[in-house]
């Protein structure tokens, strides 16, 4: 028939389906898909229109209503009467709408995540950072090299000066090691400005911690006497009561000033003399 304007685009390909009607029993769902005998593969249920009994079918890819479709098989949601009607319409794959014309193609048909990498030139696409946008954090340790600071700040950094708050003269002291390395000249009680010296007699009574002093730090040739009590020393003095285990070598002789108790527990072993007087 004549057409008033364009005629319809000749697009699609619509196959009538063969009649699967024999096959209905009230109790079979999945019926194969053919046309002219060959089998079809829709891939959703919106491509086949399909009438039972005169009434279009609802296509529901779920299967909870109508009809959906399974590789070569139209699956019901419940199984059609023996003696029901069918008939049936493919309406085809994708149309191919061949090679779209120059800059037709915008963003808004362009599907999310459909450019990949490999399908970007070489330097077609340069980002646009803005100002500030690239901040300490999101550089790499190590990632600047001395090719990616301008000539001006190599030169800067090289005098140590502008990059580093360093004068010059600082920098010649540094160099010198001076200002900023050797150590203070010290005076006083510990002297020296690189391996510090104590000062003769400068370590008093008050500056030695009490019970610092083991027998071991004390020389063989400083005679040792015991407690004692006025000045000179001259009451010697000693507990009465003995509260540890003492052993008087053979070639000792020992002295105390009696009485003189020995706690529960504890003995005094005498290999020597001991006189209690």
């Amino acid at each position: 028939m004549a057409y008033i304007g364009n005629s319809p685009a000749n697009v699609g390909n619509y196959q009538i389906l063969d009649d699967i009607s024999s096959s209905f029993n009230g109790s079979l769902t999945t019926f194969a898909l053919a046309t002219n005998s060959v089998a079809i593969t829709p891939t959703k249920a919106g491509q086949v229109l399909i009438s039972i009994n005169g009434v279009l079918q609802e296509p529901d890819n779920t299967g909870t209503d109508g009809f959906k479709v399974s590789a070569s098989n139209v699956v019901f949601s419940s199984a059609p009467a023996s003696g029901d009607t069918f008939w049936g319409v493919f309406q085809g794959a994708a149309v191919d709408i061949g090679t779209p014309s120059d800059d037709v193609v915008d963003t808004i048909h362009i599907k999310d995540n459909a450019i990949t990498a490999d399908k970007i030139a070489a330097g077609a696409v340069v980002a646009d950072i803005a100002t500030g946008g690239v901040t300490t954090a999101k550089i790499a340790d190590d990632a600047v090299t001395v090719d990616k600071l301008a000539n001006a700040i190599n030169t800067e950094i090289a005098a140590n000066t502008a990059k580093t708050g360093i004068t010059s003269g600082q920098a010649s002291a540094i160099t010198a090691n001076t200002a900023k390395v050797t150590n203070a000249t010290h005076t006083g009680d510990v002297t020296g400005s690189g391996a510090l010296t104590i000062a003769t007699d400068a370590v008093t009574t008050t500056k030695i911690l009490d019970g610092a002093i083991t027998a071991a730090k004390i020389n063989s040739a400083v005679a040792l006497g015991g407690p004692s009590l006025g000045t000179a020393s001259v009451i010697r003095t000693n507990a009465q009561t003995i509260s540890e285990n003492i052993t008087i070598g053979a070639t000792t002789n020992g002295m105390s000033a009696g009485p003189i108790t020995i706690a529960d527990g504890y003995t005094v072993t005498v290999n020597g003399n001991w006189s209690v007087v």
